[in-house]
């Protein structure tokens, strides 16, 4: 004979019939996190964002800054599952109880009560999920703006298409805090105050400035190893155009 397969709850039959639509609202949230995340940060700079960005600009926005999701995602997920095994071991732990007879203690909830407060459980939970997007992203993006004054965030040297370069002063530097597909955004900390540039203005973007200190550090032994490399058989240096 054989044994009976388990059933399986209605939520994950749910989640199989219709993976393709959970995966499309899943990244669907995650965009609007990472868009949410960007009208705050900017924010901070006193532009709107979404005078200067398109749609296909947040497409990425999960992606750009791996930090929003860790920041924002990770411990909400963190926090369901908590929830979910403490309601399991809740009522674990109310049956065993009613098992043996016990009377309800008085930091457990009634029958009628749990059912009367049933229906409003997802209202709350998404009120919470929402409230704690708010305050996890405005966090972040605050201490970001900060850095970003401070002198302390993607320092760059731009060349315009006209040839000038500017970057600031080692002082002062000129701080990139974002792109669009038309628009650079920069930050003066000389000036403080926020500039948005075309991107047809813009020659190139030297961030120098911003290479980690390993990176920094490791820069005197990879010259050295480079000019230890033997010259091409026709003895041109292809590094010195000769």
């Amino acid at each position: 004979m054989r044994m009976s397969e388990p059933a399986q709850s209605p939520r994950y039959q749910l989640l199989v019939d219709h993976l393709g639509t959970g995966l499309t609202l899943s990244y669907l949230a995650l965009v609007a996190i990472g868009m949410f995340h960007s009208v705050l940060g900017y924010r901070h700079f006193g532009i709107n964002i979404l005078d200067y960005a398109e749609a296909s600009d947040f497409l990425l926005a999960p992606f750009r800054d791996p930090m929003v999701m860790v920041v924002t995602v990770l411990p909400a997920v963190l926090a369901w599952a908590y929830l979910r095994f403490f309601e399991r071991y809740a009522m674990r732990t109310r049956e065993r109880r009613r098992a043996a007879g016990k009377a309800l203690a008085w930091w457990e909830s009634s029958e009628a009560t749990l059912e009367r407060t049933k229906p409003f459980m997802p209202l709350l939970a998404v009120g919470m999920a929402m409230l704690w997007v708010f305050v996890s992203a405005n966090s972040y993006q605050r201490i970001l703006a900060v850095q970003a004054m401070r002198g302390d965030g993607h320092n760059v040297l731009v060349e315009l298409a006209d040839g000038t370069r500017d970057g600031g002063t080692p002082r002062r530097p000129l701080v990139m805090i974002g792109a669009t597909s038309r628009y650079f955004i920069f930050f003066r900390t000389a000036d403080w105050r926020t500039e948005v540039m075309p991107t047809d203005n813009v020659l190139r973007i030297l961030p120098e400035g911003t290479l980690p200190p390993r990176s920094v550090s490791r820069r005197e032994r990879s010259w050295k190893l480079l000019d230890a490399r033997p010259l091409p058989q026709n003895g041109m240096d292809s590094t010195l155009g000769r």
